[in-house]
Order: C-alpha cells, then sequence, then structure tokens
C-alpha cells in the first residue's frame, strides 16, 4: 500500500473517531425557571410581547427586531456591551396569555440548537410564568455546567424584573 493510501485511511480514520466520541459525549439538555406573578396572564403577556420596552426592564434581552408572529424570524440581542450576543430565531408558537415559544440554532440546525419557551398559566388571579430552554444537536454535549448556571441565573433574572413590572402595572390599575 502507498504511503498516499496510508495516511487516506489513517485520516479516515480519525475523522470517524471523532464523530463517534462526539456522538458517546451527546446528551440534550434542559432548563427551567417558574415565578409566580400576582398579576393577571393578559397583563403578563401584554408586557412579555412589548418588545420595544426590553430595553427598559429586560435584564436577558435588550433587542428585539421583528414580529411576534409564528413562521417569523427575529433578530434578538442577549446582554449587552461587548458581551452581547445576537441570535435570529424563528418563532414556532404564538397563543396570546399563553405561550411564546422560538427556536435559534448556532451555524445550521443540528449543530446547537435551543428552543426557548415562555410559558403563562393561569392560577387565580395570579399567574404563574415558566421560561425555559431546550439544547439538542452534537455539540450539547460540549455544554458545562456553569454555562447552564449562568443561564439559568440569567433567566431567573428575566423572570424576576418581568414579576416586579406587571405587579407595578397591575397595582396602579384602579379597582
Amino acid at each position: 500500500m502507498n504511503l498516499a493510501k496510508r495516511l487516506m485511511l489513517v485520516f479516515s480514520g480519525v475523522v470517524f473517531l471523532g464523530f463517534v466520541v462526539m456522538l458517546a459525549l451527546h446528551r440534550n439538555g434542559s432548563i427551567e425557571t417558574e415565578t409566580l406573578i400576582d398579576s393577571s396572564p393578559q397583563t403578563v403577556w401584554t408586557i412579555l410581547t412589548a418588545t420595544d420596552d426590553y430595553r427598559l426592564w429586560n435584564p436577558e434581552i435588550s433587542r428585539v427586531h421583528g414580529q411576534l408572529r409564528k413562521g417569523n424570524v427575529i433578530e434578538f440581542v442577549e446582554g449587552s456591551g461587548p458581551d452581547a450576543m445576537v441570535f435570529h430565531p424563528k418563532i414556532l408558537a404564538v397563543q396570546p396569555d399563553r405561550e411564546l415559544r422560538w427556536k435559534r440554532y448556532v451555524w445550521f440546525p443540528g449543530i446547537f440548537d435551543g428552543e426557548h419557551r415562555f410559558i403563562l398559566e393561569a392560577v387565580g388571579n395570579k399567574t404563574r410564568f415558566i421560561q425555559g430552554e431546550t439544547f439538542t444537536g452534537i455539540l450539547v454535549g460540549s455544554l458545562t455546567q456553569s454555562v447552564l448556571k449562568g443561564t439559568v441565573d440569567s433567566m431567573h433574572a428575566m423572570n424576576d424584573a418581568l414579576k416586579q413590572r406587571a405587579e407595578l402595572a397591575s397595582a396602579r390599575r384602579p379597582k
């Protein structure tokens, strides 16, 4: 066997082994947070979908461009300053007063995807606000616990800011 064939065989073996290792390390991941808001789902939904106001209160998502309509691709900026990241998710579900869901990916689908969801559940006169994300793709196994914790902390910060804004809006309404 000549040298070129040997090198090609070795290269093919390394690529195959790398693929097998990536599959072995692969795992999907899901995180979820929730908070109980002393305000109606309608009030919470109005604030959640008033994306032009995010810069005023939202510590997780600083800017959103595009209409929150099923099938649309929007642009949002997560964070601010030099660490800000820009994403272009596709809106998967818009159910007023109940659910907003989108899916984003890195590079192209199947590598590192994130399906983000905001769920609003009526609990008497209050709203259980659930925010979560499910990560899929071949690079998801590279997520560290510190990255997941940072994402959960960011979600909690948004939940708390939304709760404060919705409860303040409800308190200002005449009864």
